[in-house]
């Protein structure tokens, strides 16, 4: 059995998952199936509340409403709750600032007080379809300095 991982699934993540579409537009199951398979595996979700509410403002939006393709994500990682071992930090305040996020590139700036900070308090896997924040945690030695493993959906369904 594999032991149990736990994961940061950037709000990118869910909306995908929501909208069954790619950042290209296209029909893509990646994002929904992680989701789902970390759910109905021994596997954790990490989450705070800054993260939780920018799940919330990001799918809320016109433009990001499930269609046919997708699955609604706020009842579905609410249902999670209700099981446990799927969540973790879930009722904690955000996580603190850490050193050298300065040195993060301001186009992924905004990252950093959410999902990035959760990263390097937790050590969970950074799930994020976002390629620039991929390699500015890289460039910038963020990545290797907390020793963080920073993957795309598709990677982190192979980990599965």
């Amino acid at each position: 059995m594999t032991p149990e991982k736990q994961f940061i699934l950037d709000e990118n993540v869910l909306i995908f998952a929501q909208t069954g579409l790619d950042d290209r537009g296209e029909p893509d199951p990646t994002c929904s199936n992680l989701v789902n398979r970390i759910i109905s595996i021994c596997h954790t979700i990490v989450i705070d509340v800054a993260l939780y509410a920018r799940y919330q403002r990001q799918l809320n939006q016109r433009r990001h409403q499930p269609t046919k393709l997708g699955t609604p994500m706020l009842p579905v990682l609410l249902s999670a709750t209700r099981v446990a071992g799927k969540y973790d930090r879930f009722d904690r305040v955000s996580a603190p600032p850490f050193e050298g996020e300065e040195t993060i590139p301001q186009g992924s700036q905004d990252d950093v007080p959410v999902s990035v900070r959760l990263a390097v308090q937790t050590g969970a896997t950074l799930v994020t379809t976002d390629r620039p924040l991929r390699e500015h945690l890289r460039s910038s030695g963020i990545q290797t300095r907390y020793n963080l493993e920073v993957v795309s959906p598709q990677e982190a369904l192979d980990l599965l």
